[in-house]
């Protein structure tokens, strides 16, 4: 009984595991599926830059992006492996202790047979019953008799019991080996396309390193429409600013009047603190703009992409040049490369604080959200103007197109006041 006992822990702790093992698997398939629509979605992209004849830079970050996701991938298949090799050992273990446990039922079964045997019928039953030398020895022969039997048919059932898990065991493995090798045909065809994959960033890199004065020149372009896209963005701030610093101290001033009645007295007052009113008196926002700035803070994390499709192929801060040795790119935002023609949408609720062109940035959309701005770069059509109230996801815009590099993209920033935000830890991950 004691042995029973044990062999029902243990495979009720091999269930939980399983059960555990099995929750853990569902995250890496639904990981595998994201994986997977960015492979896809990067093949795209891949096979439009593939029809021009000039490998550019942007092709180049296309196929990084690639070749991460599908390095990913597999990284992500060799994971569930190891999982289905971890719940096929906890199998072999169960089977081997519930044969372990049949051999000793029907070994105590067998036993049983035997003492039935001996008393197959009726009368030697009674002659075992009354052969006892007293009435209480009859007595709990007769009932020892009764427990017997019922015994022998809770041990047969234990036997079938056993025998219907073992089956099922068996099965659950044959299903794992089966998934097993499934996964491996498509970690050894993901490996392929791999080796595939880094080949042609080899050469379109080798290709780019031709191009270095052309990489260059570029890239103080960009610089120099960066500089000049934050200074219109800190300029704007801090204006956003003035006026809220200014409408705290009319406010400020208004209360103070409908307090005192000796107006007089209070505007030489007013002359005579104007700037330390100034230095104590912080911008402070309206219930409603406190109300979406408070929301937009709470969301960081979830925030939609600015495009419905479209993969990040230049990140936040300082980073190498994919390309030219010792040169660094400083990023204020993300650029999400996405398909031609792709409408662009504002991630949170605000007010459009204004709309400007720069060159190399194209037009540029400046949205409020309280304290916290979100800048949309990069738009070759624009459906809102300043002052526009605009919801999540209100499509705002169009991603503009260089014809050059043939790339599609739109540069988003995110600010908190005038300090710089990663955007990509506060939006989404792309589903």
């Amino acid at each position: 009984m004691i042995q029973i006992k044990n062999t029902t822990i243990l495979v009720i702790f091999i269930f939980s595991y399983i059960c555990i093992q099995a929750q853990d698997r569902k995250i890496l398939e639904e990981k595998r599926k994201q994986t997977l629509k960015e492979i896809e979605y990067t093949n795209q992209l891949i096979k439009k830059t593939r029809q021009e004849k000039k490998n550019s830079l942007n092709q180049l970050l296309i196929v990084n992006k690639n070749i991460k996701a599908r390095e990913e991938l597999i990284k992500n298949i060799q994971q569930e492996i190891q999982m289905l090799d971890n719940k096929m050992s906890l199998l072999y273990s169960k089977l081997d202790t519930l044969e372990n446990n049949l051999k000793k039922l029907k070994k105590g079964y067998s036993n049983m047979l035997v003492f039935a045997y001996k008393t197959r019928s009726a009368y030697d039953r009674i002659i075992f019953v009354l052969s006892a030398d007293d009435f209480n020895k009859s007595y709990r022969r007769l009932k020892y008799l009764q427990y017997y039997g019922e015994y022998r048919q809770k041990q047969m059932q234990r036997i079938i019991a056993t025998k219907t898990e073992i089956k099922n065991v068996l099965e659950q493995l044959r299903e794992k080996k089966l998934q097993k090798e499934q996964l491996k045909l498509e970690s050894e065809k993901e490996k392929q396309i791999l080796t595939k994959t880094k080949e042609e960033q080899t050469t379109v890199l080798n290709n780019l390193k031709k191009q270095e004065s052309e990489l260059l020149k570029k890239l103080n372009e960009q610089k120099k429409a960066d500089k000049q896209l934050q200074e219109s963005i800190k300029k704007l701030i801090e204006e956003e600013l003035r006026k809220a610093r200014e409408e705290a101290i009319r406010k400020a001033r208004e209360k103070e009047e409908n307090k005192t009645k000796d107006k007089t007295t209070l505007i030489a007052k007013t002359k005579t603190n104007k700037e330390t009113e100034e230095k104590k008196l912080e911008p402070t926002l309206t219930p409603e703009e406190q109300l979406i700035n408070d929301k937009f803070e709470t969301n960081k994390g979830r925030l939609p992409w600015p495009t419905e499709r479209g993969i990040i192929t230049s990140f936040y801060g300082e980073h190498d040049h994919p390309v030219l040795k010792g040169i660094k790119i400083r990023n204020d935002g993300i650029y999400i490369t996405t398909l031609p023609g792709a409408k662009v949408r504002t991630i949170f609720d605000g007010i459009v604080s204004k709309v400007l062109s720069i060159p190399g940035k194209n037009k540029v959309v400046i949205i409020r959200h309280g304290n916290f701005f979100t800048v949309y770069a990069n738009l070759s059509e624009v459906n809102v103007i300043a002052g526009h109230k605009v919801k999540t996801k209100q499509i705002i815009g169009t991603a503009g197109t260089d014809a050059e590099e043939d790339k599609t993209y739109v540069e988003l920033q995110i600010w908190n006041g005038s300090i710089k935000l990663d955007p990509e830890q506060w939006i989404a991950k792309m589903n």
